[in-house]
């Protein structure tokens, strides 16, 4: 059986280790949330590498995407003047 004074050194000891715990939880906690400012800043600089590498690719879509639309609408011009050519027979 503990007397009263094991109990409270034991009482003591258990909420200096809970102090502990606690400061070494704060400190990962800090750790962790600067490790993840660390990672977002490095995601957006590759972000950034990214976008200046696609930005060619990204005018000839653009290029691209005009010139069909072009053919697209003299197509359906051609179409519909070539419709409107066998209902005049």
């Amino acid at each position: 059986m503990t007397t009263m004074k094991e109990y409270k050194a034991q009482r003591k000891a258990l909420k200096n280790q809970i102090e502990e715990t606690r400061a070494l939880l704060e400190r990962l906690e800090a750790e962790l949330e600067e490790d993840r400012h660390e990672m977002q800043h490095e995601e957006v600089d590759h972000l950034e590498e990214y976008i200046e590498k696609a930005q060619p690719h990204i005018g000839d879509f653009r290029t691209l995407t005009q010139t069909a639309m072009e053919d697209l609408g003299k197509s359906v011009h051609r179409l519909i003047d070539a419709i409107r050519g066998q209902k005049k027979d």
